[in-house]
């Protein structure tokens, strides 16, 4: 980050913050010297990212240990723990006195909800729900925009956070495979997508001003091949519709699938917009039929300073706003609320499908009597077995592959798409606009074939161990659309080698 002489707050004063979780915690920490931060204290139970931790900020205190990080002296914590986990962390954080910005979502059912509310009123302290999608320089320019008039008032929206993650279901945040190896992530490995669903509502909330106040969602049954199945419900797609408080209806959509999308399009009484892989795109004149142009937002503001931070600037503005609310009073955008408002729908969209689709409504916490109809209301999606693992609950001796399945399911979790990618593009070579753009896929599956093979091959002993195991199972679905059979024949890799070498020749000649 360039911009170090910028005075952002009119004041001396400094926050001592502590972050527990320190995967996603950390992608912060550049931020905060330009926010009056000073980062003091680090917990994580994964002793690869506490000696990272300490490399980054030697000066600071770190522990495995959660009273003993909530024991120290500091003002406020960075929640980055593990989802489900969020409202009884925050809870305790702010039992020990400090200001809480949470990861997403704030709480994992309503009564959870209820509690975390009660405890941010009872204890008087900072509570913010780290939702950053609102602020890329589109969405905020947006949201000037429709303060403005621009756009009347909401009618329609469709917002995506559709992302295939399979590959996170087995290894930790930064890519390292999850320890022990015949164990899977803490929840990404299970969590129905529908709970995830503020990356793409909070954006619609933030740019319109409005909260939601019903839900209804259907189920989606097929899904990718790699993903537990139940209890684990991940996998597949999760849209719902969701009525707003001004009559307004949103389209929201989370999930894994075959084409990662983050379309997003709004319809008001005077105007729309629409921000995809062609940018920013307005269409104003209050007609279907008006004129539609593209538009180059621009950072306002701190926008600039913003834009070197992470997640196209929305990890400086979640902590700028933080920070704001601590030194000056000033309410933050996400505060305990509007954290509600952001995370039930998710809850209530699972419960909704769960039940075939029937409408429901969402409360508003902000009003002690929808508090009171949720006190008790801890109905959750039950979770996997994380500990108990992919074997049945055999732990497998060091030296056996299976003791390694996370690792070897990243690995394959990474090549079979190389390969279906290669197989299924080479059957349309006849068909593409542009021939030459096959050479870089057949390159790339030649390129990592030598982990793509071992790959295959330990896949392939840990099924004949284990065949009947939720391991076999995902190893075994990703072996099919890896094509295993043909990818291991040793006429394959001569083949391909053949065939990268005269695509190289044909595309140089041309």
């Amino acid at each position: 980050m360039k911009k170090t002489a910028a005075r952002i707050f009119d004041t001396d004063r400094r926050i001592r913050l502590g972050i527990w979780g320190l995967g996603r915690g950390m992608n912060f920490f550049k931020t905060c010297a330009f926010l009056n931060i000073d980062v003091v204290a680090g917990c994580d139970f994964n002793a690869h990212m506490r000696e990272h931790f300490k490399t980054t900020c030697p000066g600071a205190f770190v522990t495995d240990d959660a009273e003993a990080f909530l024991g120290r002296d500091f003002d406020a914590v960075l929640l980055a723990t593990f989802c489900p986990a969020h409202a009884a962390h925050a809870i305790q954080c702010l039992q020990a006195g400090k200001h809480v910005l949470s990861e997403v979502t704030s709480f994992f059912t309503p009564a959870e909800g209820v509690r975390l509310v009660e405890e941010v009123e009872r204890r008087k302290r900072v509570y913010n729900l780290a939702e950053n999608y609102p602020y890329s320089a589109a969405n905020m320019w947006l949201a000037n925009r429709w303060r403005e008039g621009l756009f009347g008032d909401l009618m329609y929206a469709e917002y995506e956070y559709v992302h295939e993650c399979r590959s996170l279901a087995y290894t930790y945040i930064d890519g390292v495979p999850v320890m022990p190896g015949h164990a899977v992530h803490n929840w990404r490995s299970w969590f129905n997508f529908h709970y995830y669903c503020t990356h793409s509502l909070g954006p619609v909330m933030a740019i319109t001003g409005t909260r939601p106040v019903a839900v209804e969602a259907f189920p989606v049954k097929p899904r990718l091949a790699g993903y537990l199945t139940a209890p684990a419900e991940n996998g597949t797609m999760a849209p719902s519709l969701i009525q707003m408080d001004n009559g307004g209806v949103v389209r929201n959509l989370m999930g894994a699938t075959t084409s990662d999308t983050h379309s997003q399009r709004i319809w008001g009484t005077r105007g729309a917009f629409e921000i995809g892989r062609d940018g920013v795109r307005l269409r104003l004149g209050t007609a279907g039929s008006a004129p539609m142009m593209a538009v180059n937002p621009k950072w306002e503001g701190l926008g600039e300073l913003a834009a070197q931070t992470g997640h196209g600037g929305g990890d400086f503005w979640t902590l700028y706003y933080f920070a704001r609310e601590i030194l000056t009073g000033a309410k933050a955008p996400f505060d305990i609320f509007s954290g509600c408002d952001v995370t039930l729908p998710g809850i209530l969209a699972r419960r909704s499908a769960l039940e075939g689709g029937r409408p429901l409504e969402v409360p508003d916490f902000r009003k002690k009597k929808d508090r009171d109809r949720y006190r008790d209301d801890d109905g959750r999606q039950a979770p996997y077995d994380v500990a108990r693992g992919v074997f049945g609950g055999l732990v497998p001796r060091p030296d056996k592959p299976a003791a390694r399945f996370s690792s070897v399911m990243k690995e394959v979790v990474a090549a079979a798409p190389l390969y279906r990618a290669y197989a299924d593009w080479r059957k349309l070579r006849g068909v593409l606009a542009d021939p030459a753009q096959f050479l870089p896929v057949a390159e790339k599956l030649l390129q990592h074939y030598p982990k793509l093979a071992a790959a295959y091959r330990d896949a392939r002993a840990i099924i004949a161990a284990h065949p009947r195991t939720d391991g076999a199972q995902v190893l075994r679905e990703m072996l099919e659309i890896g094509e295993a059979e043909r990818a291991l024949d040793p006429a394959f890799l001569p083949a391909l080698k053949r065939e990268v070498a005269a695509l190289r020749r044909q595309y140089a000649a041309g």
